[in-house]
């Protein structure tokens, strides 16, 4: 979580919260999913609403026109607030942190599989079953990075705990105790 700003942990706190106690949680969360979708695939809008120079109530009337009625009235209030506190540029954080608090909500631990190569779907499937095995959850979401410097091997990490058995790894290992 620490890749989001501090103003932005804030709104969506109190957001989830109210979502939660309305008992629109799943609402909110559609509604996020599509924003933050919408942002990932619109770089010209995402760099619209980081514009400085581009009043808040311009940004505010382009997010209302893009997404109008395809979103809750909770939703639309929260980005009022954003614009009449001059804070849209942090619109996609605010999106992609919803997603983070929803998911520790429902129970999901998240973890990231990193390899030189793209393991197949047996490796996939046998670092799932061990994600689970090692969280005690079965709501274990696996994702998959390539990272050739990692030379082979691989790295798993589930939140704080990091699985470093990568040759790079290995190596840093080796020169740390030479060096001592």
């Amino acid at each position: 979580m620490s890749k989001f700003s501090k103003a932005a942990k804030r709104y969506v706190k109190a957001y989830f919260e109210l979502a939660r106690e309305a008992g629109k949680l799943e609402e909110a969360a559609a509604d996020m999913k599509l924003i933050r979708n919408t942002l990932k695939n619109n770089p010209e809008l995402k760099h619209f609403l980081k514009q400085p120079v581009i009043g808040n109530l311009q940004k505010y009337q382009a997010i209302q026109k893009i997404f109008g009625d395809k979103i809750s009235p909770l939703t639309a209030n929260l980005l009022q607030l954003l614009a009449r506190k001059n804070r849209m540029d942090i619109l996609e954080d605010i999106a992609g942190l919803f997603d983070e608090f929803y998911r520790k909500h429902l129970g999901v631990v998240e973890a990231v599989l990193t390899t030189a190569v793209q393991p197949d779907e047996e490796v996939i499937k046998a670092f799932h079953e061990k994600v689970k095995e090692l969280t005690g959850k079965e709501n274990a979401v696996l994702k998959t990075k390539v990272d050739p410097a990692i030379i082979g091997g691989y790295i798993l990490q589930i939140g704080d705990l990091k699985i470093d058995d990568s040759i790079k790894g290995k190596l840093q290992k080796i020169k740390s105790n030479l060096i001592v």
